[in-house]
């Protein structure tokens, strides 16, 4: 599947985001810029979808009908769990995060000399890298993997750098820091479905910083 609509399939957008059931009672959460295609019913012994962006699903159990979901180069199957897909057009990888259940990762090419397919179990984090097609395991480590779903986010001594883009991909915006210095401060907290503007206020009182926001920028700076 590409950008153009697959024949009778039908396809959900989401801008900013999305959230809606499949035919089977799967629930599906889709992050902005992001397409999902499926049947308008599923037929056959497979409940197959295509994948362009960044989705949360929670798959309905069906142990005879595996849900299989194409991404990119990869091709996820599984029976009932739930986990995070990130596979954008444009992008140099596929990134699974399982949060419950096991899921099954296999690459659609046909390059013998990279590992073939994966297991993931919950906690653990699946790689498609395009370059060479290799697939990679480890574990996941983190926090804010769905923050871009729950809006929940947690840093735990995390530089300011870091945060910072993590706060610029769940909000969709641009932060600027006027002193790479700045970069290096170490931020400790959790923000439970707060404004950014609201954040970003906390975490200059914290940090001793000042923030302005010019339209729909903002800029963090050393307290004059």
């Amino acid at each position: 599947a590409g950008a153009s609509r697959p024949q009778n399939q039908r396809v959900a957008f989401a801008e900013p985001l999305a959230s809606f059931e499949l035919p089977d009672g799967t629930k599906v959460s889709l992050n902005s810029n992001s397409k999902l295609f499926f049947p308008k019913k599923f037929k056959g012994g497979t409940r197959e979808v295509t994948l362009e962006g960044e989705a949360f699903f929670d798959v309905e159990p069906n142990p005879t009908k595996p849900f299989i979901i194409n991404a990119g180069n990869a091709q996820i199957k599984v029976l009932g769990t739930s986990f995070n897909v990130n596979a954008y057009p444009g992008s140099d990888k596929v990134e699974v995060i399982v949060e419950t259940g096991k899921v099954h990762v296999a690459r659609k090419t046909t390059n013998t000399s990279a590992i073939s397919e994966l297991i993931l179990a919950p906690g653990d984090k699946g790689i498609l890298l395009y370059s060479n097609g290799v697939l990679q395991k480890s574990k996941n480590n983190d926090d804010n993997f769905l923050a871009w779903k729950t809006h929940n986010l947690i840093f735990r001594e995390t530089s300011l750098g870091d945060v910072i883009t993590t706060l610029e991909k769940v909000y969709k915006t641009d932060i600027d820091i006027a002193d790479d210095e700045i970069k290096k401060l170490l931020l400790t907290g959790q923000y439970n479905d707060y404004s950014l503007d609201f954040i970003l206020e906390v975490i200059a009182s914290t940090l001793h910083l000042e923030v302005e926001k010019k339209g729909n920028r903002f800029f963090l700076y050393k307290e004059s």
